[in-house]
């Protein structure tokens, strides 16, 4: 558990690093947030379902170039 706690640790650091460079791209994050929760508690599984898929899409890019040591 110990491990795997660590490694969220460095995702989210690396995530964050390189994501989050305005105050404009923090609102956005947020934005998607606000969006996915209000589908899920509206029901509507569809677009709920779209919407997680896209927002877990999003880091895989950025996660690969930073493992490659592009960053």
């Amino acid at each position: 558990i110990f491990a795997f706690r660590i490694s969220i640790a460095i995702y989210r650091f690396i995530w964050l690093r390189e994501t989050v460079l305005s105050v404009e791209m923090l609102e956005d994050k947020h934005i998607q947030h606000h969006t996915l929760t209000e589908a899920i508690l509206a029901r509507e599984a569809a677009r709920a379902s779209e919407l997680m898929r896209q927002h877990l899409l999003t880091p895989i890019p950025i996660i690969r170039q930073a493992m490659a040591g592009k960053m």
